[in-house]
């Protein structure tokens, strides 16, 4: 990341971005009235700090559970390491998947590949793990299905006093 100097309204900018965006098509304009700046200047100056990598990406999070999507299981892949790229982008293929990670090999079959997958029910998530186990040649795995969710926030990177 470079050393980029963040003035005041930077920083507000980034406190506005780290809760959740206004529901409308023009989510910027409620952080410029805040501002008291123009919209496009609020976008300019998101585009800078990307530009300087001070915001890596905006991306959507899903309130999975109000959506109707109620199953989520971690399922975790004992790859060969010399697969895990092949098969991690085969995996992310799937638009169940939300989430693959390669991690430092876990547990007794040293599983080093992990992805998240979401359906409606339980069944449905499994018949969807069957398919991906099917779709890369993977058929030792282990499903862990999410009990409840305790935390569903963003990053927070500036508090109010700052």
């Amino acid at each position: 990341m470079s050393h980029a100097k963040l003035d005041s309204i930077d920083k507000k900018i980034l406190m506005a971005l780290q809760g959740d965006l206004d529901e409308s098509p023009e989510p910027y304009a409620k952080i410029a009235h805040e501002l008291t700046i123009s919209e496009q200047e609020v976008i300019r100056r998101i585009r800078r700090m990307q530009d300087q990598e001070v915001i890596r990406r905006i991306g959507a999070m899903i309130r999975h559970i109000e959506a109707g999507i109620e199953f989520n299981g971690m399922v975790i892949w004992a790859v060969e390491p010399d697969r895990v790229d092949e098969v991690g982008r085969l995996l992310t293929r799937f638009p169940q998947v939300t989430h693959c990670y390669e991690r430092p090999p876990f547990g007794a079959k040293g599983a080093r590949l992990f992805t998240m997958v979401h359906a409606s029910s339980k069944e449905g998530c499994l018949d969807v793990v069957r398919q991906m186990s099917q779709a890369v040649g993977v058929k030792d795995y282990e499903i862990l299905f999410s009990e409840r969710e305790l935390k569903k926030t963003s990053m927070t990177y500036f508090g109010d006093d700052e």
